[in-house]
C-alpha cells in the first residue's frame, strides 16, 4: 500500500502556505513569482516545485484550506446546539478571533482569488457559500426572517468583520476580543450596546 502524507511534508507544505499568504498580502498575487517565494521560504526552485507545481497551485491550497478552516468552526458551534442568537454571538467571537491569527490568509482570500482558473476558484467560492448559508441560517433563526432577508444580514454582518486587516491590528489600542464583543453588541441592541459592551471591557483591562 502507499504511504501516506509524512507529518515532514505536511509541516512543509503548511510552512509554504504561511510564507505565501505573507507574500501574496505584501506584494499582490500577480507579482509575486515562484522564484521570489522559494527564497522568502530559503529553499530551492525546485524543491518548492517539488511541493507545489504551480503558483496557482499555492493559491488553491491556500485559499480553499483557510475556508475549510472557516467552515469548520461554523460546524463545531453548530455542534454545540445553543440557542440561535447564542450560536450567532460565538461566530462572531470565533471568526474575530481566527482574523486576528490569519490576516494574512485572509486579505488573500478576499483579494487574490479571482486570479485561480476556474474551476479551482469555483471550488473556493463553493466554500465560501458553504459558510455564508450557515451564518444565514443562524441569523434567520435569530431572527424569525426568511433565507433571503437573512442573507442580506448575514452580507452586513461579515461587512463589519471581514475588513479588520485595514484598520484592527494584534497589540493596537482596541483588542479583537473587545471588538468582537462590541459587534455582538450592535447585533443585540444596536450601536448603544456595541458602545455599552466595549466600555464595560476596557474598563477591566
Amino acid at each position: 500500500m502507499p504511504r501516506g502524507i509524512s507529518a515532514e511534508h505536511r509541516a512543509q507544505r503548511a510552512a509554504i502556505l504561511a510564507t505565501a499568504a505573507e507574500a501574496f498580502a505584501e506584494g499582490g498575487y500577480p507579482s509575486t513569482t515562484m522564484a521570489s517565494l522559494a527564497e522568502r521560504c530559503a529553499v530551492s526552485k525546485s524543491l518548492l516545485y517539488h511541493y507545489y507545481p504551480s503558483k496557482d497551485a499555492i493559491l488553491h491550497d491556500l485559499t480553499a484550506s483557510y475556508m475549510r478552516r472557516l467552515r469548520d468552526l461554523v460546524r463545531a458551534v453548530e455542534s454545540q446546539r445553543l440557542p440561535a442568537r447564542e450560536s450567532l454571538a460565538e461566530l462572531v467571537r470565533r471568526f474575530v478571533s481566527e482574523y486576528e491569527t490569519s490576516r494574512h490568509h485572509h486579505m488573500v482570500l478576499l483579494n487574490d482569488v479571482r486570479h485561480l482558473p476556474e474551476a479551482l476558484r469555483a471550488e473556493v467560492i463553493s466554500l465560501e457559500r458553504e459558510v455564508v448559508d450557515a451564518f444565514a441560517g443562524v441569523i434567520g433563526a435569530s431572527y424569525c426572517i426568511d433565507r433571503r432577508a437573512a442573507k442580506v444580514l448575514t452580507m452586513s454582518v461579515f461587512g463589519m468583520i471581514n475588513w479588520t486587516f485595514t484598520w484592527l491590528r494584534p497589540g493596537g489600542p482596541i483588542s479583537y476580543p473587545e471588538f468582537a464583543e462590541t459587534v455582538v453588541g450592535m447585533l443585540e441592541g444596536g450601536l448603544n450596546e456595541g458602545a455599552a459592551r466595549l466600555k464595560q471591557m476596557r474598563k477591566f483591562k
